[in-house]
């Protein structure tokens, strides 16, 4: 069985957390048009999704960004508070933090537009003062790597983090925009990279997953994976130890919303790590993460650890199958 080259003890997320506000549609609206929502959501989002699924399994969590004063910024520093994740920064006096609206159609498919607020601007300095410990898993998004302040200052810190720190990096769907040599730079230090299945043909220029996989597994660290997300199929994992390998799924009963499954997979597959499970094993509750994720409207639905137990009870303890 596969091992990551450390057992992550806490995710640490340096980037953004915004609000998201969510209209539900039965359709996209036309250019010009209009539509009226079936219903709206209105929550806190953004890498808070991946936090607060950390702590629902078991991880502790701490968020290494910035905060506005605004009321947006004040929805989410109360909860980051509520839930009891430790903000590592201080906060940001005169102005907000960013939100997002999103569109969400009945096949649960989102589509988003992003305001970034002062959660873009991290400073070179604000990253170099970061406590960070043995063990750390600090988790970057691609959106903060699109970012012209957030995305220069973590080119530069990135690279040098601390080896007895795992980087995790999710590319995102603006995966396009960031800038090529940033990103191969950032990815020759990134121990986990997870990705969804656009993501991964638009990055590696591959359609077959398993190939797709592969390919980028060599733009990561020596010792890095590469976990590819391709949602009812499970995902494929490839390690330098060895084949991509796909992992199974488990079925949703009913996709209601997508948004925040990829942050539940990845909040999943460390939460398992950090247990001791092997990568297969870590892969495979990540999948069942996923799939009740997307049962649940709204972006932070990552199961606790008590509802992810019972499903894999449900499914036996790995369905797993190597290709």
């Amino acid at each position: 069985m596969s091992r990551l080259r450390l057992r992550p003890r806490r995710l640490v997320l340096v980037g953004s957390v915004l609000v998201d506000l969510l209209l539900y549609v039965e359709r996209l609206p036309e250019r010009g048009g209009d539509l009226l929502a079936e219903r709206t959501l209105q929550a806190v989002g953004g890498g808070f999704n991946v936090l607060i699924g950390a702590l629902r399994l078991g991880l502790p969590a701490a968020y290494a960004g910035r905060i506005g004063d605004g009321p947006m910024g004040q929805r989410v520093r109360a909860e980051l508070a509520a839930v009891g994740i430790p903000v590592l920064l201080p906060p940001v006096e005169g102005r907000d933090t960013g939100f997002d609206i999103g569109l969400v159609e009945p096949d649960g498919e989102r589509t988003f537009v992003t305001a970034p607020g002062v959660e873009a601007e991290l400073s070179p300095s604000e990253l170099e003062g970061l406590a960070l410990q043995e063990g750390d898993a600090v988790y970057v998004s691609g959106y903060d790597l699109c970012y012209p302040l957030s995305g220069a200052a973590l080119e530069a810190w990135l690279p040098g983090l601390a080896p007895g720190c795992l980087l995790v990096l999710d590319p995102g769907p603006l995966v396009t925009a960031i800038p090529r040599s940033r990103l191969e730079r950032v990815l020759c230090r990134v121990d986990v990279l997870s990705l969804n299945a656009r993501e991964l043909r638009l990055l590696a220029g591959e359609e077959e997953p398993a190939r797709g996989a592969a390919l980028l597994r060599a733009w990561v660290a020596p010792q890095g994976i590469v976990v590819a997300r391709v949602g009812a199929e499970g995902c494929w994992l490839v390690s330098a130890e060895g084949a991509p390998s796909r992992i199974a799924a488990r079925p949703a009963r009913a996709v209601v919303d997508t948004t925040g499954a990829g942050d539940a997979h990845v909040a999943a597959l460390l939460a398992a790590l950090a247990r001791g499970r092997s990568l297969e094993e870590a892969a495979y509750e990540a999948n069942v993460a996923a799939s009740l994720a997307v049962e649940r409207a709204g972006p932070a639905t990552t199961p606790t650890r008590a509802e992810l137990e019972m499903a894999l009870a449900e499914g036996g303890k790995r369905g797993s199958a190597g290709e």
